[in-house]
């Protein structure tokens, strides 16, 4: 097996992920929101584009990181809004992900190896 490169960072172990399968993690690029998403690894901006809120406790889910206050969705390969925020901003949730797409999440290069997520580069 390869040895890690000195530019990568240990992030989270996968083990360490529970059910959620998404964790706020301390980087050198700030906290990220670091998870599994059908077994590949995911690193994205921790601030959710609608009230920013923490995105590491919220959830996977149908294929994409929920929001934890309002389950806006995001697509973690691309940080793209792909449902705007429900409950009782439901009405406005179209405006929300129409305003905000144009700014998705930041993402991050990041390899799953020996049971744990790495920051690459």
């Amino acid at each position: 097996m390869a040895e890690p490169s000195t530019a990568s960072t240990r992030l989270i172990g996968v083990d360490e992920l529970g059910e959620r399968q998404v964790s706020a993690v301390e980087t050198p690029h700030g906290t990220l929101a670091v998870g599994l998403l059908d077994g590949e690894p995911f690193a994205v901006s921790n601030r959710c584009r609608h009230l920013f809120a923490p995105l590491g406790q919220g959830r996977v889910l149908d294929g994409c990181l929920e929001c934890p206050w309002h389950a806006a969705r995001f697509d973690v390969r691309t940080g793209r809004m792909t449902r705007g925020p429900q409950g009782a901003f439901k009405p406005l949730a179209g405006v929300v992900k129409g305003t905000t797409g144009a700014r998705p999440l930041k993402t991050y290069p990041v390899t799953l190896r020996d049971g744990a997520i790495w920051l690459e580069g």
